[in-house]
């Protein structure tokens, strides 16, 4: 292995940059795009005699922007022709108002139970379902044991599971 930490660091987390800025631009390409100019410009930045106390999170910060910069310039772009099918098509795929206000309905439900819940328990739960973030991170974050975190991410998807009315409707 490389004595290099920042090179560690982004080789022992690659998946998760990948993840976050998949999560972010929708694409998987442009993902690995984002994370690997993250890195050159991270490894720039220490390469000028800048020190860098945690790389873990100049890397995710840098990928988030990047990702970010990328949404922007996407935007920008207009696009030449339009196919009207695809149009169509998207347009078929939009669930009708009534539907729009169930899932409204049931994010408000899902909203109030993550509410009701201990802070940590929700923290957890963001953590894992949102952030990514493996149980063991987790657990190093809230100082706690791998499975007491697996416990709380459980107790979370309950909660979420049960303030949704049953799927028969």
């Amino acid at each position: 292995m490389s004595s290099d930490p920042l090179l560690e660091t982004y080789l022992a987390n690659r998946s998760r940059f990948v993840s976050l800025a998949t999560g972010m631009v929708g694409c998987p390409a442009h993902a690995e795009d984002i994370v690997q100019d993250a890195f050159v410009h991270v490894a720039s930045v220490a390469k000028r005699g800048v020190v860098v106390f945690s790389p873990i999170a100049y890397l995710t910060t840098m990928v988030r922007r990047l990702a970010l910069d990328h949404l922007k310039s996407s935007r920008r772009q207009v696009p030449m022709e339009i196919d009207h099918a695809l149009l169509a098509e998207a347009g078929a795929a939009c669930p009708t108002p009534d539907v729009q206000f169930r899932f409204s309905e049931e994010l408000g439900a899902v909203d109030q139970a993550l509410a009701a819940l201990p802070p940590r328990t929700r923290r957890a739960f963001e953590m894992y379902r949102i952030g990514g973030y493996t149980l063991r991170e987790i657990a190093a974050v809230l100082e706690v044991s791998t499975t007491r975190a697996h416990k709380m991410i459980q107790i979370a998807l309950v909660a979420c599971a049960t303030a949704l009315p049953d799927a028969e409707s």
